[in-house]
């Protein structure tokens, strides 16, 4: 059972019902938030939220979110010079995690609103296929681009995280790291044929994490 407003439900169920696009706007990760998006999961598959897929599909467009968040709130340390050095990747990891905890992330929400900083969701159900664009307005540098294709291209020759990350130790990832590995091993021990993955950036205002799963 998903603890949803009335007023919500009754919108997304219309949206659903309509094929249209839904969106939502993040600038931290909240329960209402998430029990939004995990309805529309819910109503995409046959089985609904006791799906196989439906654990899964959830965990990899939270990450995806989780990761968006964090690029945001790095930007934010960025803009209040508290990160002096952006190519210090040490440096950034560092200062970054020190505020991932709930007290600090609700604070630094707030800031990432002031500096126009959303994350926005973009899900629809459309030609049997779930399609989820997660988007942040933080571009990828070139090297921070390289990096992550890497990780996506070395995940998908692993059965389980563990392994993966037992062979290819990462002590500064930047937060994308863990998470993209995370959604590459769940697609496949998922079994998911035909799904899509793919993270990019315009290299100028956005980055876009891409994901398709047939339902």
């Amino acid at each position: 059972m998903i603890n949803i407003e009335t007023k919500l439900k009754n919108r997304l169920d219309e949206a659903v019902k309509n094929n249209e696009e839904i969106v939502f706007v993040a600038y931290s990760l909240l329960e209402k938030f998430e029990s939004g998006i995990k309805y529309v999961i819910g109503l995409s598959l046959p089985g609904g939220i006791n799906d196989d897929l439906f654990s899964p599909i959830f965990t990899c467009i939270k990450e995806l979110t989780t990761n968006a968040v964090k690029a945001n709130i790095k930007k934010v340390l960025i803009n209040e010079g508290i990160i002096k050095n952006p190519l210090d990747i040490e440096e950034t990891v560092s200062k970054t995690k020190s505020v991932l905890n709930e007290r600090d992330m609700l604070e630094y929400a707030v800031k990432a609103k002031t500096y126009g900083l959303s994350v926005r969701i973009y899900i629809k159900i459309e030609s049997g296929r779930l399609k989820v664009r997660v988007v942040n307005p933080v571009p990828l540098t070139d090297a921070q681009d390289e990096r992550i294709q890497k990780k996506i291209t070395t995940a998908q020759k692993y059965e389980s995280l563990a392994e993966f990350y037992i062979d290819n130790p990462d002590p500064f990832a930047e937060g994308m790291g863990l998470g993209l590995s995370l959604v590459v091993v769940m697609l496949k021990g998922a079994m998911i044929k035909d799904a899509v993955f793919e993270v990019t950036s315009d290299k100028i205002s956005k980055t876009y994490a891409t994901l398709e799963i047939p339902v």
